[in-house]
This record gives C-alpha cells, sequence and structure tokens, in this order.
C-alpha cells in the first residue's frame, strides 16, 4: 500500500471501516478490548496450524474500525515470529499515526502491543 496523504488517508480509513465484519458478541469481552481507545475497540486473534495469524476486530466508531483494519491488514497471513518482531515504528510508513489526536495514539500502541502479544501466545 501506498502512504496517502492528507484527506485521503481519512477517507481511506473511513471506506476501510465499512469493509469489518462485525465481531460476533461473545468475543466483545473486557480480555479482547483495547485499553487508552477512545471508543470501544475488541481485537481477537489466534494462530494457525501453519503457523500464520488470523485476527477479527470490531469497534464502536468508523475511524477506530477503520485504522485498526489497516493495522489488522498488514498481520493477517502473516507467519507469527514475523509478528513478534514487529514494534510500533514498524507501522509508522502507513502514515497512519499523524492523523491521530494523543488520546488516540494511545489506542493505537495499545493495538499494536495487542496484536504482538496473541503472535507470543501458545
Amino acid at each position: 500500500m501506498s502512504v496517502l496523504e492528507g484527506m485521503e488517508r481519512l477517507q481511506y480509513i473511513i471506506d476501510e471501516a465499512k469493509q469489518v465484519e462485525p465481531l460476533a458478541p461473545e468475543h466483545k469481552t473486557e480480555e479482547n478490548k483495547i485499553r487508552g481507545c477512545i471508543s470501544n475497540l475488541w481485537v481477537t486473534g489466534k494462530v494457525l496450524e501453519d503457523g500464520t495469524m488470523q485476527y477479527q476486530h470490531d469497534a464502536d466508531s468508523h475511524m477506530t474500525k477503520g485504522t485498526a483494519k489497516v493495522i489488522l491488514d498488514v498481520v493477517n497471513g502473516e507467519h507469527r515470529d514475523e509478528v513478534a518482531q514487529l514494534t510500533l515504528e514498524s507501522f509508522q510508513a502507513l502514515g497512519i499515526r499523524e492523523l491521530l489526536t494523543m488520546q488516540r495514539q494511545v489506542g493505537f500502541a495499545s493495538l499494536i502491543d495487542r496484536v504482538i502479544s496473541i503472535s507470543k501466545a501458545s
């Protein structure tokens, strides 16, 4: 994905949010909730038999849902060992963080931490 500019990035994030399948209510738990987000965001994930990752998510706001989708699209299907090596800086090239308020940046960092921790879980 090429890095989009300004309003194009915002529209892209909103468009991505519209493609997210709702997360089943039983997955909207405190354990799956991302801390620090302004709106509610839940992320689940698992390691498939071949060692690749599969994540799902849902959120109350389009901005949060779309941002999470862009992040999860990067890691879905990647091998767990590769995901486990990622850092917050690994996602800098996407140019999303710059669009977010400080409060949303906290949630963004928490989302990345959750994605990485799921890949490390057995």
